[in-house]
């Protein structure tokens, strides 16, 4: 059984953080029966894969991905769908879309099925620092303990973005949409402003909706932009064609062009979309430093909302609360929201395509502005303190964290160090499409062989 240990001093592997994406290259770590590897995860929190996305208990939040396409592993695509089919009375169908609350279960009991699940060491601990010493790591926790490891997998998951405190004046009534029990300790009767409008945006909703929420609902993006719904199955296999040779303005056309042809002949939008998701990585990575300026500049948000797509019942839930006038999108630019003297708060924007400034009255405000992705607005993390040690790089457009194959971290001189690796998030600005549990556990499963092939059955190399 892992257990947590008061006296471990070193380790072969340190995972840092316990979400999906450390708890998916665990288990592959933890695989092999033959393996002499010595893995801990470092994670603080009460129990493992209790990320961002799957630490909600609620019911009314489900994946954004049909069962059948989140098993842990992709030679096994059914696993998930077995998983959940054991769980209950009847065999649940692989285009379900099941409760993320089962999905973070499942993770944590796949890896407790692993042959050497019970040597893992799990320190609920917070890492701070990692320096480089002699061949390895010494991670430094927020008790002031110490770790050596003889290479570390960056785990870290998804930091939320912050609304920058000189646009909030005064004592406003704030709640961060991964925040569930705050959101479900939202007055009924409150008027509400969602600060952004994608994927978060749609938790605080449905928290807010699921619970008899009666007072108004604005969300304010720049785009004024909702995810849209998934279709039904079918899409097929399909290819790239000549995509990958154009241009960002051709690649688009085309794309369209794909779009129309399909709604003529009587299919649906998203099979389109489907078909290009297995080249996402393909088709970010063959854009020109300019074109990928042009497409997060202009394009990225509708792509978001084409390709990250909801539970058609998800979507159901918004558009009934649109269409009965308690929930409703704006679109422009957030200014500032000062504090009014009842309480509430008062909102500042400037509309999309207009100079004017106005203002909505809310009783609470939600921050949903997603994911923050630069590593230099994260002073004060781990990964700051990597940057200042010159062990990290941004990667390509400032996003993320420099990488190459498998996960290996680039240092500030563009070096690839042999006992650093990151996978997620993190590796967003290199390969684009790298949150989503397909693309988890295809770089788990890669960085959990390097790593076996490198360190399994060789003397540990000394930290000086």
């Amino acid at each position: 059984m892992s257990h947590e240990s008061g006296d471990l001093t070193e380790v072969d592997v340190a995972i840092v953080g316990g979400g999906a994406a450390g708890v998916l290259v665990a288990t592959r770590l933890l695989a092999e029966p033959d393996s002499r590897l010595r893995v801990a995860i470092v994670e603080p929190a009460d129990e493992l894969a209790r990320g961002a996305a799957y630490a909600t208990a609620q019911p009314e939040h489900l994946l954004n991905v049909m069962a059948g396409g989140m098993s842990a592993f992709a030679e096994d695509p059914a696993h998930f769908v077995r998983f959940l089919s054991g769980s209950g009375d009847a065999a649940v169908s692989a285009t379900a879309f099941a409760a993320r609350r089962d999905y973070g279960r499942y993770l944590r009991e796949t890896l407790r099925a692993q042959p050497r699940y019970p040597s893992l060491q799990w320190l609920r601990e917070r890492v701070v620092d990692i320096e480089r010493r002699g061949h390895g790591n010494v991670l430094t926790f927020s008790s002031g303990r110490t770790l050596a490891a003889r290479a570390v997998v960056l785990a870290v998951g998804n930091a939320p973005r912050r609304i920058p405190a000189s646009r909030l004046r005064g004592g406003v009534r704030l709640a961060e949409a991964w925040d569930y029990e705050a959101i479900s300790a939202i007055p009924a009767d409150a008027d509400v402003c969602i600060v952004g409008s994608g994927l978060s945006m749609v938790d605080a909703v449905l928290g807010l909706a699921h619970r008899g929420h009666r007072g108004r609902i604005h969300v304010l993006s720049r785009h004024g932009l909702m995810p849209l719904a998934h279709a039904a199955p079918g899409a097929g296999e399909g290819t790239l064609g000549n995509l990958l040779s154009l241009g960002l303005r051709d690649r688009l056309r085309l794309i369209r062009a794909w779009t129309r042809a399909a709604t003529a002949a009587g299919e649906p939008w998203q099979w389109v979309f489907d078909r290009l998701r297995p080249h996402g990585q393909a088709l970010w990575r063959s854009l020109t430093h300019a074109d990928q300026q042009r497409f997060l500049r202009h394009v990225v948000r509708y792509w978001d909302i084409h390709r990250h797509r909801i539970a058609p019942q998800v979507a159901a839930t918004l558009d009934g609360l649109r269409a009965g006038g308690r929930l409703d999108a704006v679109a422009g630019r957030l200014l500032s929201v000062e504090a009014r003297a009842d309480g509430g708060a008062e909102v500042f924007y400037r509309p999309r395509h207009e100079d004017e400034v106005r203002t909505l009255r809310a009783d609470w405000i939600v921050n949903a502005t997603g994911v923050e992705t630069l590593i230099d607005l994260q002073p004060d993390t781990l990964l700051g303190a990597l940057r200042m040690r010159g062990r990290v790089l941004p990667g390509p457009q400032g996003i993320g964290i420099a990488s190459e194959e498998p996960g290996r971290v680039l240092d500030a001189r563009g070096l690839a160090d042999p006992g650093l690796f990151v996978l997620g998030a993190m590796r967003i600005g290199t390969l684009w499409e790298s949150i989503a549990i397909p693309e988890l556990r295809g770089q788990a499963q890669a960085i959990a062989e390097h790593l076996r092939a490198a360190l399994d059955d060789r003397p540990a190399a000394s930290i000086a």
